[in-house]
């Protein structure tokens, strides 16, 4: 179909059609006349674009949304991408305030500065983090990840996190794991991450009594653990794909490590889990093969 019909379907000007063509985010096919012709993914296509542009995200925003392999994945991480510049938005709206006022820019660029060494490891590496891995694993250490870079040995860490993270495979999803694995992505957000976590910390806090007080669930679990209905399913086969991978990649030799200089609250947090699983094996050695 040509532009002025899909005008109409998608409500979108001849100029914003071109425009998102002009990007790259869509390739209409020329004829030899020079005229576009849009197929229907195209027509679908700029529908998706014409929502998350209302939505507020930028081209290069949808551009790694529409682009990547994990839609729901890179939604939810512009999404909590959002939520943490909000937080920075009103100290913004003061600066915007003082140049409405006339105050000297170069005082304006001092205090932006200062703005970005405020910002936290959480933020840092979340502008860094590659692909929906990187977003996966901010999720899960985004309690320990609220801290600022302060000295040389946390500014180290880091830059090895971002080598580590650069360099990393890709991590390959079966066909019939990837429904089940983008919305478990899509399910966690940081609040039940949050939640989720200090759940641990309690427990490992004193985790013979968490053991006495819990005891009936946790056979519970580690009895469906060991069952071959657990075997069977899905979350099963993604746990082992994630563990493999980790074995593989240097997480446990690189990115944990660097992880424990980049923040203190996590190597504390670390040290502790791990007396509390050398505790919980002993009293349930079943449960090491899980690991």
């Amino acid at each position: 179909m040509f532009i002025n019909e899909v005008c109409k379907i998608t409500g979108l000007t001849k100029k914003a059609i071109e425009y998102y063509e002009e990007k790259g985010l869509i390739t209409p096919r020329i004829e030899e006349n020079g005229y576009r012709n849009f197929s229907s993914e195209d027509v679908v296509r700029l529908k998706e674009i014409s929502v998350l542009r209302k939505l507020g995200l930028s081209i290069p925003e949808i551009r790694s949304v529409m682009d990547g392999e994990n839609k729901k994945a890179s939604l939810a991480k512009v999404k909590y991408q959002k939520d943490l510049e909000l937080q920075q938005y009103d100290k913004k709206q003061e600066l915007l305030s003082q140049l409405i006022e006339g105050e000297n820019i170069e005082k304006i660029i001092e205090q932006l500065e200062e703005l970005e060494k405020q910002q936290t490891i959480k933020e840092k590496l979340l502008n860094a983090f590659p692909g929906y891995y990187g977003y996966f694993l901010v999720l899960h250490f985004g309690r320990f990840l609220n801290e600022k870079i302060l000295s040389g040995e946390q500014e180290i860490a880091y830059n090895n996190i971002i080598e580590f993270l650069d360099n990393v495979k890709t991590f390959k999803i079966p066909p019939e794991l990837r429904e089940f694995f983008e919305d478990a992505i899509c399910f966690v957000d940081d609040e039940l991450m949050e939640s989720t976590i200090a759940e641990v910390v309690k427990a490992i806090e004193n985790v013979d009594d968490y053991i006495e007080k819990n005891k009936d669930v946790l056979e519970q679990y580690i009895a469906y653990r060991s069952s071959e209905e657990y075997k069977q399913s899905l979350a099963y086969k993604i746990q082992n794909l994630l563990l493999e991978f980790h074995r593989t990649n240097g997480y446990y030799d690189v990115f944990i490590p660097n992880m424990r200089k980049l923040s203190t609250s996590y190597d504390e947090y670390f040290k502790k889990l791990e007396e509390a699983n050398k505790r919980f094996m002993q009293r349930y050695p079943e449960v090491s093969t899980w690991y």
